[in-house]
């Protein structure tokens, strides 16, 4: 991608971030710092971990987006452009160690009528803490995450999501049994998640 697109894209992937709440973006010569999830068998076997005092326990298990929106900075010369993200998969378990899983999540927006796509594959790990209000995503400690690029010219650029990279996100959110509601006004987030299954539920 490093060629006839240069002058226009460099990606944030973000994701999101968050990603999940996490944000991506394309910026120019820079590599990709944000956020995240992926999605498929959690990659490293876990001793059983024990749960922080003061973590809530709704956020504890497993989670999939089933309605999530953010803006994208896609390209470096245009405003953040609002996206549609489908699924987004993550794990959070009580010792304030979380993992993101991406495969199949899929990012679509539209800039002057095309289409524009990210998608992304693999997975990253994370540190968290949370309020009963507020979660706050500490360190990206372990990244095996792509992005691809997508607009009607097709891939523009593909790009891992680094690992051991602070992510620094702080956004509201309401939990309630089986259901819950991340946003972030100052990113354009908002979105909705479902329990699963994939990993023990604690609260």
């Amino acid at each position: 991608m490093r060629s006839a697109v240069v002058a226009l894209f460099a990606v944030t992937a973000c994701a999101v971030l968050a990603a999940g709440g996490l944000t991506a973006a394309v910026l120019a010569d820079d590599p990709p710092p944000q956020e995240v999830r992926a999605e498929r068998p959690s990659p490293t076997a876990r001793e059983e971990t024990t749960r922080a005092a003061g973590t809530p326990l709704c956020l504890i298990g497993s989670w999939r987006t089933v309605d999530e929106r953010l803006t994208v900075k896609f390209y470096r010369d245009r405003d953040p452009i609002p996206f549609k993200v489908s699924g987004r998969a993550y794990e959070f378990r009580p010792d304030g160690t979380g993992t993101e899983r991406l495969d199949g999540a899929v990012f679509t927006g539209t800039s002057q009528g095309n289409e524009l796509r990210l998608v992304g594959n693999g997975f990253s790990e994370f540190t968290w803490t949370a309020t009963d209000k507020v979660i706050t995503y500490g360190v990206r400690t372990r990244s095996e995450a792509v992005y691809s690029f997508y607009d009607q010219r097709g891939l523009l650029q593909t790009q891992p999501l680094p690992g051991n990279f602070p992510i620094n996100e702080v956004n509201d959110y309401d939990c309630r049994g089986t259901q819950l509601v991340e946003s972030n006004a100052a990113r354009g987030l908002q979105g909705t998640w479902t329990r699963t299954a994939a990993y023990g539920v604690y609260g």
